[in-house]
Parts: structure tokens; C-alpha cells; sequence
């Protein structure tokens, strides 16, 4: 499968997406950028960028840097700046970044600092 490299809308739909899960392990820390055709869950560190159309953030994950996705769900930190269709933070969520999303819940207990934009 081409993985891209463009604007959300030559991004794969998650749900089509027959790719297999890449799993940044808890004790990992990762300093560079990372693309996938498939989800990508993070539950270590990453430093740098990460672009795949389904990314899950964990409660131990952390990534410092660019995140670019169809899904978004952070249930971790982040820090940088954040592009998605949909972005989902839970009550765990620590952000801080500035977010371009077109739908985006935040749960209470979620913690956001940043500004938001919504695409049309």
C-alpha cells in the first residue's frame, strides 16, 4: 500500500486500512519521524513526527513533535502541533498543542492548552 504523504484527504480510510498495528512500546523512546498505512499506538516517547491515519496516545505515551492522522485519541501528553479529522482527548489528556481538527472531543478532566481551529 503507497503511504502518503500529502493533506488528510490522500490519506487512506482507517477503516479500509488492512495494515497491521505499529506499537511503540512503553519502555521506547523514539527521536525522529515515523509514517504507516495503518495505526500506529503509541505507549513509550516520541520525539519528532508521526503520520498514519489512526493514532492512539496512550496513558503512558508521550510525543513531543507534529502528529498528522484521520483519528486522533490521546489518552497521554502531547506537545507540539496536531492536524486530524477527528480528535478525541480523554480525561487522562495532557495538550499542548495547537490543534487543527473537524471534530474534536474533550472529556472532562482533559487537560488542553492551545489553540483550536476547525477545518471545514
Amino acid at each position: 500500500m503507497k503511504t502518503p504523504n500529502g493533506d488528510l484527504d490522500s490519506w487512506p480510510d482507517p477503516a479500509s486500512s488492512n495494515a497491521r498495528r505499529s506499537v511503540f512500546a512503553q519502555d521506547l523512546v523514539v527521536e525522529g519521524d515515523a509514517t504507516s498505512s495503518g495505526p500506529i499506538e503509541v505507549r513509550g516517547n516520541v520525539i519528532g513526527s508521526l503520520r498514519a491515519p489512526e493514532i492512539t496516545v496512550a496513558g503512558s505515551g508521550r510525543v513531543e513533535g507534529s502528529i498528522v492522522a484521520h483519528d486522533l485519541v490521546v489518552l497521554g501528553a502531547v506537545s507540539g502541533t496536531v492536524s486530524a479529522r477527528s480528535v478525541q482527548l480523554a480525561p487522562s489528556a495532557v495538550v499542548q498543542a495547537d490543534v487543527t481538527h473537524e471534530r474534536i472531543a474533550i472529556e472532562v478532566g482533559a487537560e488542553l492548552d492551545g489553540r483550536l481551529q476547525r477545518k471545514a
